[in-house]
């Protein structure tokens, strides 16, 4: 199974669009295959992103950090990120998913291998930039080519599962951390977590370019001869002829360019401030919070082996979250399922910098994953599907981008309220402000995509 394209009969598509055919298609496991592609890269991202949360406080020791200078470490990398979700959504809407999300992975290898090689705190903080910068890249841009290979009844699961991979990463950073650091150094940690960067070659031979893309760029001979290599595949695995094109009106390549002042436009306008809310507000809480977790415990006078352990146990909760999500998301809406979690982390958040005692911070931990990770996977499915595809990256990306903006910030501010007399508790109190106006941007700007294809919820 590669992307290698078979010639197609000329003319016979040129009456029906890219989507109408995606849309006739049943599952079966050739796009089951893709999508595996794009989620060992989000999975991987993850894992990469999660190490810092466990390894902040060893890095803190060996380089003699202030708390300051530690919460910059935290955000350098969210700084990175903010830029490479700034520079890759326009580009991959000029260029094309498939080059982006290729160029992004690259880039994390060799900032991964670049941390492990780190000799002070001055290349720790270059390649951890460069590291967030690759990821910043690779993440929404794996959230924009997964929707436009899937039908309408397998987007928004398939989208779910994506960003339900995260904790699962971030769980796979712990045990990798407290696996390695009683038997080598922690530079060991990033040698293992970069070398998954050569999953590139999987995605080179086996995933095509999104023909919706190509399409929208004009590339609509192009768009068709991948849409026959896939409806080979898929008619070969279903067993079955596949079902007709019940519209076959002509249909004009669009080749207008995405612009950002479109996003501005009066079609788009209530969307972009709804999400130009909803990104920044769940940033800022959740990298304030998740980035100092361990951090934390170990100011209560936990070992730095044993704090690992306690926030890899609370992180088992967002497991079930994710999979309640996967259930609900085709169900109950994404507008309806996001809401519910924002709301229950922002009160998960405020108990949990309330707890006096292991048992209730171990409770109230649990329960704010659970709900952190019904929110991801309904912000991560949600995002892509309220633009068209000519500006889809665009608005991934700029979204992505000004979230990255709260996340850079939430580690410093985090930082800095420590230094004072407010203490770990209003940490978290600032948090669960932060997810309770998301809740509200989404209430009142957010419309409904559920069981609509991409075309008409972009319309």
């Amino acid at each position: 199974m590669t992307t290698d394209i078979v010639t197609p009969t000329r003319g016979k598509y040129d009456n029906v669009s890219v989507s109408q055919r995606i849309e006739r298609l049943p599952l079966t496991s050739f796009q089951r295959f893709l999508s595996f592609c794009i989620f060992v890269v989000a999975f991987f991202d993850a894992v990469d992103m999660g190490a810092m949360n466990f390894l902040l406080p060893v890095l803190a020791k060996e380089f003699h950090l202030t708390s300051i200078t530690t919460g910059l470490l935290g955000s350098i990398g969210l700084a990175g990120m903010l830029f490479g979700a700034l520079v890759a959504g326009p580009l991959a809407d000029k260029i094309g998913r498939k080059t982006v999300l290729m160029w992004s992975i690259v880039i994390w290898g060799i900032a991964g291998f670049g941390l492990a090689a780190a000799w002070n705190i001055n290349s720790l903080l270059g390649f951890r930039f460069l590291l967030g910068l690759g990821l910043g890249a690779s993440y929404p841009i794996a959230i924009t080519l997964l929707p436009e290979f899937l039908p309408t009844q397998a987007r928004g699961k398939y989208l779910t599962v994506l960003e339900g991979l995260a904790p699962i990463g971030v769980i796979c950073a712990g045990l990798i951390t407290a696996l390695v650091l009683p038997l080598v150094s922690w530079r060991w940690v990033f040698v293992i977590e970069a070398v998954p960067s050569l999953w590139v070659f999987v995605i080179k031979r086996y995933v095509p370019e999104s023909p919706r893309w190509l399409e929208s760029a004009g590339r609509k001979e192009e768009a068709n001869r991948i849409m026959d290599n896939i409806e080979t595949e898929v008619q070969k695995r279903h067993g079955q002829t596949l079902p007709d094109i019940e519209n076959t009106a002509k249909v004009e390549p669009v080749i207008e360019k995405a612009s950002f002042t479109e996003l501005w436009s009066k079609t788009y306008f209530k969307r972009t401030i709804m999400l130009w809310i909803l990104w920044p507000a769940t940033m800022f809480g959740y990298y304030g919070m998740n980035i100092w977790l361990t951090q934390l415990l170990v100011a209560k006078g936990f070992t730095i082996i044993k704090s690992i352990n306690y926030v890899l146990l609370i992180n088992l909760g967002a497991i079930p979250g994710v999979i309640l999500t996967i259930y609900l998301i085709e169900r109950a809406g994404r507008k309806a399922v996001l809401i519910v979690a924002l709301i229950g982390t922002a009160f998960s958040a405020y108990y949990y910098g309330q707890a006096t005692n292991m048992t209730t911070l171990i409770s109230f931990g649990l329960s704010l994953n659970f709900f952190t990770w019904m929110m991801w996977p309904s912000i991560y499915a949600y995002t892509p599907e309220l633009y068209p595809t000519r500006m889809r990256g665009t608005g991934c990306g700029m979204s992505s981008a000004v979230g990255r903006v709260g996340a850079l910030a939430g580690p410093y501010v985090t930082g800095v309220i420590l230094t004072t007399t407010m203490g770990q508790s209003m940490v978290f109190t600032v948090a669960a402000g932060t997810f309770i106006l998301a809740a509200l941007a989404v209430i009142f700007l957010g419309p409904e995509t559920k069981g609509r294809t991409l075309e008409e919820v972009s319309s």
